[in-house]
């Protein structure tokens, strides 16, 4: 297996403003791929550009909290993720809308035409176990692209870190040994969310092995924004 390393955006979709944003980033910066939100203010902006930029490669963005639905005015949890995930996981009727939410996005999502290359979901919530497997059920059985599920990786000593490797020890070893899907291998950015550091990255680049590899970020703004400014950097450098 060979190494593979992307850069990976949130949130394509999300306003005008974040799509100017990681649009930039790819032309000018070392950004390979985006996460397209379906049924966002920017959403059709989006697919625009994603049109216009083939060489940007897009996944779907499976969002279930901090959004506006596509199947009802509002969430009934919320903007939590913490709030969704327990009204999933306890209420039927909330799975059963949870259900349709998904189904309508990838229906919307393919409506685009746009080649998915890869599937995540906004606040991680494709790690839940219920969300993780209607998500599996709806990408099956022709989804060919890979899907979020490297192991956390932490660039410094974070408070965060044991929290997160509990959680993927105890939700996600055993699915990745029976994935269906290819699966990316680490998943760097959790602890440097809208902060992303260049000097940072380039200190971890070399000790990567084979596998995909995949570094998200956030681009919010063009100019004084961490995250696009990192992407800009980096491009001379990878």
């Amino acid at each position: 297996m060979a190494r593979e390393v992307v850069f990976v955006a949130d949130d394509f979709g999300l306003s005008d403003r974040v799509n100017e944003a990681i649009l930039h980033a790819h032309r000018y910066g070392a950004l390979t791929g985006a996460c397209l939100m379906m049924g966002q203010s920017g959403t059709r902006s989006a697919v625009a550009m994603a049109r216009e930029h083939p060489s940007l490669e897009i996944g779907w963005h499976l969002h279930l909290t901090d959004s506006r639905p596509m199947t009802r005015p509002r969430w009934p949890w919320g903007r939590s993720p913490a709030g969704a995930g327990f009204a999933i996981g306890l209420s039927a009727g909330m799975r059963d809308l949870a259900r349709r939410e998904i189904a309508c996005q990838w229906e919307a999502y393919k409506e685009t035409g746009l080649p998915c290359r890869f599937v995540n979901a906004h606040h991680h919530l494709h790690m839940h176990p219920w969300i993780r497997g209607a998500l599996m059920e709806t990408l099956s059985p022709n989804f060919e692209g890979w899907v979020r599920w490297g192991r956390p990786r932490f660039f410094g000593p974070s408070r965060a870190e044991a929290f997160y490797r509990a959680l993927d020890a105890l939700f996600q070893e055993g699915f990745r040994r029976r994935s269906p899907f290819r699966l990316s291998t680490t998943l760097w950015g959790i602890d440097r969310t809208f902060k992303m550091n260049p000097a940072e990255i380039l200190a971890v680049l070399p000790g990567l092995g084979e596998g995909l590899h995949e570094f998200m970020f956030h681009p919010r703004r063009k100019e004084n924004d961490p995250d696009t400014k990192a992407l800009l950097e980096l491009r001379n450098h990878v």
